[in-house]
């Protein structure tokens, strides 16, 4: 690579109003890559109890426990596990163990902007 393609500016967008919302509505209803198998290995990773996760996550001690069995979770659940865990520097991906993201962040939004997060189990 040349210095001067190292050198360019961030690209910058012009969108109107219209075209912000539709990013945001897409942001906001991304599918999660946090799955229930993450969830057992990405506690022990940080050394966390499942009392820990409830607390840091907000979602139940029952809860996790039904979601490590295998159990289906609402997505405010889901979310708010999966932004817990992202937020000490874990990613995830479909069918792949978590991962230390070093340098890089998860892309879950906190789950307390979420209309329904009064339904965290």
């Amino acid at each position: 690579m040349t210095l001067d393609v190292l050198d360019q500016q961030p690209l910058r967008l012009n969108l109107d109003e219209e075209q912000i919302e539709a990013i945001a509505w897409l942001m906001d209803h991304l599918p999660l890559s946090f799955r229930d198998a993450h969830c057992g290995p990405a506690r022990r990773l940080l050394g966390w109890s499942i009392d820990d996760l409830s607390a840091v996550s907000g979602v139940t001690h029952q809860a996790i426990q039904r979601l490590e069995l295998g159990a289906q979770l609402k997505a405010v659940s889901m979310q708010a596990l999966s932004y817990a865990f992202e937020a000490e520097g874990l990613l995830f991906f479909p069918d792949h163990p978590p991962l230390w993201g070093k340098n890089c962040r998860g892309s879950t939004k906190d789950p307390r902007s979420r209309r329904d997060y009064h339904l965290l189990e």
